[in-house]
């Protein structure tokens, strides 16, 4: 009897370990797959920004002006912080390491050798640094630069499946002992007589049927821990098992998801970027072709020149959108704090707005007394832009634009409201996300997607609130701030 007892009590020691082992290795799994998915990002970050030195190099090829060479001397530095965040994220594994290190060179020699020449050849002969030789030389280096990122991101995730399946036939092996176990411990046991054997039978049914859920991929079933013995140990190491288990798998799938998301962001980044920018600056060029080539009169030339203006001021008004989104995809914005009266900035930014628009009317509900607050004055500036844009842009058929600001309980409300036809309740959901524009492509309004959610993280950055109210005609748009402390408003 004691023999049996002993080989009972090892039989579940011995699953026990083999749990804990298996626990242990899928938490190094996952940290692994973390580990992975920082390299695959910040690889796919340098990427990006290799491209865009390429982008810059071509631009000063095709116009050898101030602007180009500004942005490629931008574009020359701003890999090397992409570059240092993906020798961070690889700095535990000798072999990524390795990679990261010949591409930081590949990039570098691309820079030196090819880049900066070139930038000098076309400064002195643009027609030879448009020669078929310097772009397919261009294009092989960076197509070699663009596969070793795509390379050390594939390698981070090969390593990380490697493990995980490692992980996985450890934990499949643990599974398969505890049932091995689990079933002898029962029929060593009943050594110890019928009592014992009505005592310890029903709790390792229980078990076995646990253990053959969690093979399965159940990994929410429980046992039952109020037992003092051995049985209750078990139950409570099998369900902190199970616990990280279901944990580590949600925690994979969400960053599969954020994975997922990000890359479904920045393509339709680049979309956005390729339709968005191509009209205004085409516009742009033509309109100063038209200057340099042509002799005009001098209505013809101011006329030119605010268009010219005008989509110039697009443009800039784009870029601004893209650098926000990436602000957006870190999930931080700076913001430079200072008092100021939030009425006095409503009213600037609607006179500014709706000063030369003669389809829509103007109706200024604004108090006598200042509303004070503290916050960026620049980025709510660009809020209440960005909610009087969208009233002019989707409200084409004119009618009036209601502007107004009060106080109430502690907080500044500003508010815009607009006649247009409304947000159509399929798409109020998904409203503040970024890059979602509902009808609006379909519709040919211009724009991004990111001026509302742009706004959100910048109202919620000052601990406000923003939303909207559907009218019967038209739509409110509507931000709560704190007022500053010691404000008399709304008391």
């Amino acid at each position: 009897m004691i023999v049996a007892t002993a080989l009972g009590a090892a039989a579940i020691g011995a699953t026990l370990g083999l749990f804990f082992a298996a626990n242990a290795r899928l938490k190094s799994a996952n940290a692994d797959s973390a580990r992975a998915a920082r390299v695959s990002a910040a690889a796919f970050d340098l990427r990006t920004q290799v491209i865009e030195l390429s982008q810059a190099i071509h631009g000063v090829v095709e116009r050898t002006d101030s602007g180009a060479l500004a942005r490629w001397h931008v574009a020359e530095a701003a890999w090397v912080p992409s570059a240092a965040a993906l020798a961070r994220a690889a700095a535990g594994n000798t072999d990524q390491k390795r990679r990261v290190e010949a591409l930081r060179t590949e990039i570098r020699s691309y820079i030196s050798d090819y880049g900066e020449p070139l930038v000098q050849i076309a400064s002195v002969s643009p027609s030879a640094a448009r020669s078929s030789a310097a772009n397919t030389e261009g294009a092989t280096r960076l197509q070699q630069i663009v596969g070793d990122t795509v390379g050390v991101a594939r390698a981070a995730a090969l390593d990380a499946a490697e493990r995980s399946a490692a992980a996985s036939g450890l934990a499949h092996q643990a599974t398969v002992a505890g049932i091995v176990a689990l079933v002898l411990t029962p029929i060593l046991l009943i050594l110890l007589g019928i009592w014992l054997a009505r005592l310890v039978a029903e709790p390792l049914r229980q078990t076995v049927a646990a253990a053959s859920s969690v093979a399965a991929g159940d990994f929410d079933v429980r046992l039952d821990e109020r037992r003092r013995d051995e049985f209750g140990a078990l139950a409570g190491a099998f369900n902190a098992m199970t616990e990280s288990l279901r944990t580590s798998r949600r925690e994979l799938v969400e960053r599969a998801e954020s994975l997922e998301r990000s890359e479904r962001h920045k393509s339709e980044l680049i979309t956005m970027v390729s339709h968005e920018v191509r009209t205004p600056l085409a516009s742009v060029l033509g309109f100063t072709r038209l200057l340099l080539e042509r002799e005009v009169t001098e209505a013809e030339r101011r006329r030119y020149l605010e268009i010219v203006d005008a989509e110039a001021t697009r443009l800039a008004s784009l870029v601004s959108d893209f650098l926000d989104a990436r602000l957006i995809e870190e999930g931080r914005f700076a913001l430079r704090r200072e008092p100021f009266d939030l009425g006095a900035l409503v009213r600037e930014q609607a006179e500014l707005t709706l000063a030369h628009d003669e389809a829509h009317e103007l109706d200024l509900q604004l108090p006598d007394e200042p509303l004070r607050v503290d916050g960026d004055r620049a980025r709510l500036a660009q809020v209440v832009g960005n909610v009087l844009s969208n009233a002019v842009k989707y409200s084409p058929g004119g009618g009036r634009i209601t502007v107004g600001a009060a106080a109430s309980s502690g907080h500044a409300r500003v508010w815009v409201a607009d006649e247009g036809d409304g947000i159509p309740p399929e798409h109020r959901a998904q409203l503040f996300e970024p890059f979602y524009r509902g009808g609006a492509a379909a519709a040919g309004i211009p724009g991004t997607g990111l001026g509302l959610a742009v706004s959100r993280r910048i109202v919620e950055a000052h601990d406000g609130q923003i939303g909207f109210d559907p009218l019967d005609r038209g739509t409110r748009f509507w931000f709560d701030l704190p007022l500053e402390a010691g404000n008399g408003n709304g008391r």
